[in-house]
């Protein structure tokens, strides 16, 4: 959790380490998916259809 009065909490600090994160992702060719507007079990559906996995049930 970053100070809200901090300059490291400011948007333009967020903003440029996001940037940062996805030029490296681009660059370095690492795959990644925008987790903006997902729940975490929605997040990992993907995960496992991007990577094959077949999802068992008990």
């Amino acid at each position: 959790e970053r100070n809200p009065t901090s300059r490291y909490a400011s948007f333009a600090q967020c903003e440029f380490e996001v940037r940062e994160v996805e030029n490296l992702f681009r660059r370095e060719n690492i795959a990644h998916i925008n987790s903006t507007h997902f729940s975490v079990e929605e997040i990992a559906a993907k995960i496992l259809v991007e990577k094959g996995v077949e999802r068992r049930f008990k």
